[in-house]
């Protein structure tokens, strides 16, 4: 029998912890990772949401992004979500000094585009992952929106026509939350790739 794939659960703000079980419950181990070195003993990665000025600061002060660019670039799979997908994007709409994005997905994101917290909604999403097209259930938290998606990123997951996944390979960035619905079908399809790597 495989050994379970690691998936590390960046750790340092966010809603780790919810990220944690739901790749638990898909069939992965899981490891919570808040340093350099934390990066050495898992085969994929996680960024869950949170606050982007934060998440920046602290995991540039002790080196975290750098190592995890590195790592992603070299072909480690990454699943980000919400503050996640901000955080790997190329461009952001509202620039800011305290926001520094990995550049890692082709995309402009614009942050908190759904409004604040009291403006939270959970909705069908449509997403397209390889020939099939499948729904799944996304909470929307301060959700960022992605407004523009260039090749090699495509666009892979829709609320109506707005684009809200998008992948490059077996990085994904999506703007919402699967961890919070209790729908584990990408969680398993990311285990999935995980385990063909």
């Amino acid at each position: 029998m495989a050994a379970k794939p690691t998936i590390g659960i960046v750790a340092i703000q966010g809603d780790f912890s919810a990220h944690g079980r739901a790749f638990s419950r898909a069939g992965a181990g899981v490891a919570l990772v808040r340093t350099p070195d934390d990066l050495k003993s898992v085969q994929a990665l996680a960024l869950p949401g949170g606050e982007s000025t934060t998440m920046t600061l602290l995991g540039y002060e002790n080196g975290l992004w750098q190592a995890a660019a590195s790592r992603i670039q070299e072909g480690m799979p990454v699943f980000a979500t919400c503050a996640g997908v901000i955080m790997l994007a190329a461009g952001l709409e509202q620039e800011s000094e305290k926001v520094r994005p990995l550049g890692l997905l082709d995309i402009t994101v614009s942050r908190n585009a759904y409004g604040s917290q009291v403006e939270s909604f959970e909705s069908a999403v449509r997403v397209k992952l390889g020939k099939g097209e499948v729904r799944v259930t996304g909470v929307f938290i301060r959700a960022p929106v992605i407004t523009e998606v260039r090749e090699p990123t495509l666009a892979a997951g829709w609320l109506g026509s707005q684009v809200v996944m998008a992948v490059k390979g077996s990085i994904w960035g999506l703007t919402f939350h699967p961890e919070l619905s209790g729908d584990l079908t990408l969680q398993k399809r990311f285990v999935e790739l995980i385990a063909r790597n």
